[in-house]
């Protein structure tokens, strides 16, 4: 007889991680820090024990893998959130857009950093793009988990990225092959790097490298040979992947897959977002869009005077009226609102003397 719960549950391994940057190094402020740069090719993990034969198979810089999807549902072969990582407690929070998970501090309330003594997980409202912990800890990942037929051995291979136009990609693939074929498992196909022109926050156009979901067939041919599912194929559905939330992505490289160091500071005459800083004597323009900087001032501000995650989200919008897109007259705005409600020592003494008198 089965053991129930047990018997019947199907678990693939993973047998490595395939990542789109290589590691590189830099000294900033008398000090080496490592960081993830984007590359026009697939990097395969030298320490592992197949990377013979990926080499073997793909070459030393792939730009093409010939893969299958094991299973059908999204949550498990792409799964994507806005996700936020901890180099020490991994994923601290992973949300929708609507509501998150989010790994909070229990005496603050904030999201949980090095000088958490205890953390309790909490559903909250999640922001999205408009979250301060945006592009700081969290960003847009998907998890895409797939097999490669060619390569020893049964288990999965993971990529993350970051890339909207990648998971816009695959998501829009992935789509049409189902339309065509009834379903997406175990169905040759090619995921791709490419070149892609691109429009930046300053209106710029330049060229990134995004993933893609390609077919050697054309869809004439596709349709001529659409079969329905097997039992067996519809039984992948209960096969488990590995979860990808259970450590923190090494090599995601941002959407804009440019080489960010933490403390860097920007080129001369450059700003972190590319935007020419004012020269000498010249004032800064009043109505610009917020910097990443600006937004984290007012954030950490705000988390001094003990706020919590959800406070200084209300904060920004009763303050502003706006969920996002702040100006730096909105910034001045919450940084007034913080001044105010900032006391001296000898205004809280005040005040304290006063409710004695009371």
């Amino acid at each position: 007889m089965p053991i129930k719960g047990l018997s019947e549950t199907r678990r693939l391994p993973r047998l490595g991680k395939i990542h789109l940057g290589v590691k590189k190094t830099k000294v900033v402020d008398g000090r080496e820090v490592t960081f993830p740069s984007a590359v026009d090719h697939f990097v395969f993990p030298e320490d592992s024990l197949l990377y013979g034969d990926l080499v073997k198979v793909f070459g030393e810089k792939p730009k093409e893998l010939r893969i299958l999807i094991p299973v059908e549902d999204e949550e498990r072969w792409c799964s994507q959130y806005y996700r936020a990582y901890s180099q020490t407690r991994g994923l601290i929070c992973k949300g929708d857009g609507d509501t998150a998970l989010r790994l909070v501090d229990v005496r603050t309330g904030a999201l949980v950093d090095h000088k958490t003594a205890e953390a309790v997980l909490k559903e909250v409202r999640c922001a999205g793009r408009d979250c301060p912990d945006y592009e700081q800890s969290c960003r847009e990942i998907m998890n895409l988990q797939f097999l490669l037929p060619e390569i020893p051995g049964l288990g999965i291979w993971q990529i993350d990225t970051s890339s909207i136009n990648s998971i816009r990609n695959i998501n829009s693939a992935a789509d049409l092959v189902k339309r065509i074929y009834g379903r997406i498992s175990m169905i040759p196909l090619s995921l791709t790097i490419e070149p892609q022109e691109v429009q930046d926050p300053e209106g710029k156009r330049r060229t990134v490298h995004v993933l893609n979901l390609r077919t050697n067939r054309t869809l004439l041919e596709m349709m001529e040979t659409v079969t329905k599912p097997t039992p067996e194929m519809l039984a992948a559905g209960d096969t488990e992947l590995p979860v990808p939330d259970d450590e923190t992505p090494e090599m995601v490289i941002p959407q804009a897959q440019e080489e960010k160091v933490i403390g860097s500071q920007p080129p001369t005459g450059e700003t972190r977002r590319g935007r020419k800083a004012p020269q000498k004597g010249e004032s800064p323009p009043r109505d610009r869009e917020a910097t990443q900087d600006e937004k984290r001032e007012i954030v950490q501000a705000a988390r001094a005077q003990g706020k919590s995650d959800e406070q200084i989200r209300d904060m920004f919008y009763a303050v502003t009226g706006k969920k996002g897109n702040w100006l730096l007259s909105d910034i001045e705005k919450l940084r007034t609102s913080l001044q105010k409600e900032e006391k001296s020592p000898e205004q809280e003494t005040d005040d304290f003397l006063k409710e004695l008198e009371g």
